[in-house]
């Protein structure tokens, strides 16, 4: 009687039963078949290959080219890099003594320390200006909510969002700074990409700024959205009935292309942020970091 043998190091498992996540839908499907696929190891090699030469700049190609013997021609590339990245996957990747201490000296010197401290600094300005809305509205006199809105309300509502749309503009430069950094780490080694990034924190890893937009801008869209039709509808429905005696009806066609246009701006905004998701999980698999593999005796037979 003898142990069976273990699957593959490099083939993830086939397991049916994929748990679901915070995702559904078609694109929750597409992204969990990406990540569970059963691959064989040239399929994932010239997959990876693919992502990673489109991940990389002509600049960064042209560096990592030389150790593997290729042309100035992208195809030629991707296929050299696939090669590569098909001996990694069927036969394990050599110990490289450096290469964890390498790699976190590059993590280190690719924080983007500026960038973060000013974006977490207009979060804390967004946050202080809505507790400042609150905390007025709380303090205002009336029975009605009307009354209770401080007149300072729009210019720190315009404050907030401004903040934070900046917060999200710096933190979007600086994960990519922090990728490209760390991706001139990995063409300045011969092999590297091959091998993956043994990084402690993945690339394309998101900070606040561009999670909170990615996350209430769409529905504030579509709240805008809603709240412009319904009111650009009220208005021509009051100037058909009554006349048009303030003067608000020629602007009624406007309310409603403005609402129509947010609801059509929300819907891309969510289908922008989908086809980025396919695209992380594609570069985060290709960057996948392939160890070497443990040496692993055969049981005594029975």
């Amino acid at each position: 009687m003898s142990t069976p043998a273990p699957p593959p190091r490099h083939l993830p498992p086939s397991d049916p039963a994929t748990p679901t996540g915070l995702l559904a839908g078609r694109q929750a499907a597409r992204i969990r078949a990406i990540v569970s696929a059963d691959l064989l190891p040239e399929e994932r090699a010239s997959a990876d290959a693919l992502v990673m030469t489109a991940w990389l700049t002509a600049a960064q190609r042209a560096r990592y080219a030389q150790s593997l013997r290729a042309g100035h021609h992208p195809e030629e590339f991707a296929q050299r890099l696939a090669d590569e990245r098909r001996v990694v996957l069927e036969e394990g990747a050599d110990p490289v003594a450096d290469e964890a201490a390498s790699a976190a000296d590059a993590e280190r010197r690719a924080r983007q320390v500026p960038l973060r401290a000013a974006e977490t600094g207009l979060l804390l300005v967004a946050l202080g200006c809505l507790v400042a809305t609150v905390v007025l509205g709380l303090r205002g006199e009336g029975s009605a909510i009307a009354d209770r809105v401080p007149e300072q309300a729009p210019w720190l509502l315009a404050v907030m969002l401004s903040a934070v749309l900046v917060a999200a503009v710096l933190g979007r430069i600086a994960t990519r700074r922090r990728d490209r950094a760390l991706l001139d780490w990995a063409v300045s080694r011969p092999g590297q990409l091959g091998r993956g990034l043994p990084l402690r924190r993945p690339l394309q890893g998101e900070s606040a700024g561009p999670v909170i937009v990615a996350a209430l801008g769409p529905a504030l869209l579509v709240g805008a959205g809603v709240l412009a039709i319904v009111a650009g509808a009220a208005i021509l429905l009051i100037t058909l009935m009554m006349g048009d005696e303030s003067g608000m009806g020629p602007y009624a066609p406007w309310v409603l292309g403005g609402g129509a246009a947010a609801l059509v701006a929300a819907v891309l905004a969510v289908y922008l942020r989908s086809r980025r998701q396919l695209r992380m999980v594609r570069r985060a698999r290709a960057a996948e970091w392939i160890g070497p593999t443990p040496h692993v005796e055969a049981p005594p037979a029975v």
